[in-house]
């Protein structure tokens, strides 16, 4: 199995404004704060090289906009070295965060070269045709379930079954 890794790209984070929340700050470093998915309260520790910058954008009012509009997470955040994004509170992120994975198994070729990347359950980010052609043919109209943390296991069986047939191996992610 193989084990998801974080780019911190921030893809995720770009929608989470509304749902992750400041309910207090207690200093320039430290924040109440809550996750509305999962209406967990978490103590959020902003990074050295983000807390003037949060501290300056944080005002209460900027709670009370209950609208649903997708408006990226208080905390995610320009690298300084002007490269990507990066979430201020990494190591204090609320679980919904530590929980969430892009991609739920990963393909391989038969040289063990990465492949490709499954998204969901129905998608498959690869630049290998035939890779493409066999999900997209075989693969994808596969019902799928996310439980909590992990994923289907039949599903997990089927897909790699499949994908063996064609020279390919599926790590699922957890």
């Amino acid at each position: 199995m193989a084990v998801f890794a974080c780019n911190r790209c921030g893809k995720c984070c770009v929608s989470l404004g509304p749902h992750i929340t400041i309910e207090r700050q207690l200093n320039d470093r430290d924040y109440y704060c809550r996750c509305k998915i999962d209406n967990a309260l978490f103590l959020a520790q902003v990074d050295p090289a983000y807390r003037e910058e949060i501290a300056d954008t944080f005002t209460p009012e900027d709670q009370d906009r209950s609208s649903p509009e997708k408006r990226p997470c208080i905390f995610l955040r320009k690298k300084p070295d002007g490269d990507g994004t990066a979430c201020a509170i990494y190591p204090t992120r609320p679980v919904v965060c530590r929980d969430f994975r892009c991609y739920r198994m990963l393909v391989y070729d038969n040289r063990g070269h990465l492949s490709g990347k499954v998204i969901g359950a129905g998608e498959i980010s690869t630049p290998d045709e035939a890779l493409a052609q066999v999900w997209k043919e075989q693969i994808a109209s596969i019902p799928h379930v996310h439980p909590p943390g992990g994923n289907d296991p039949i599903w997990v069986r089927k897909v790699a079954g499949l994908l063996a047939i064609h020279g390919y191996r599926g790590d699922a992610v957890e």
